[in-house]
């Protein structure tokens, strides 16, 4: 038995690597920019460790360079915070173009599959009573139900209920 298979062609593995390259350059950009934070931070810190230093080769005291350390404790926390509200943001953002990328994705595969269910009807074969379907996420409803009369019968198909109902669905 022979099968009429439509002439697509091999868009599917392509818009695969596409999708799996973007997803990839998405992921690669927000670690990007975490190893620039992290340079960044080691840099600004070698240089306020040198300026330490400095301090305390020129504190005249033991009280002096005690103090200095101290005085450093608020801002290594601020610094610290905001060290951790900038990866907060990298991967907020970085979470964001991941799934713009992954909806693009998906929305592109859906395309696809419902042009291959439009162009299977079209050639006959498959039933076009559900080629119309613009969303998966499209449910059907039962048709209402008839008020017609229910009877109760046997596994022979006897009648055995005396009179039919209405009131059961």
């Amino acid at each position: 038995m022979n099968a009429i298979v439509p002439n697509q062609p091999d868009v599917g593995q392509q818009s695969h690597a596409i999708a799996a390259y973007e997803l990839a350059a998405k992921a690669v950009a927000g670690f990007e920019k975490v190893v620039e934070l992290n340079v960044q931070t080691v840099k600004t810190s070698l240089s306020e460790q040198q300026a330490l230093v400095n301090a305390a080769l020129s504190s005249g005291s033991l009280n002096q360079i005690i103090d200095l350390q101290f005085q450093q404790v608020p801002a290594a926390i601020k610094k610290t915070c905001a060290y951790w509200g900038h990866v907060e943001d990298i991967a907020v953002d970085t979470h964001n173009d991941l799934v713009d990328a992954l909806q693009d994705s998906v929305q592109s595969y859906l395309s696809t599959f419902f042009s291959l269910l439009d162009s299977a009807a079209s050639i006959g074969m498959v039933s076009t009573g559900r080629t119309n379907v613009t969303s998966p996420l499209v449910i059907e409803q039962p048709p209402a139900p008839q008020n017609d009369p229910v009877v109760i019968v046997d596994s022979s198909g006897n009648v055995v209920s005396s009179s039919p109902r209405m009131d059961l669905h």
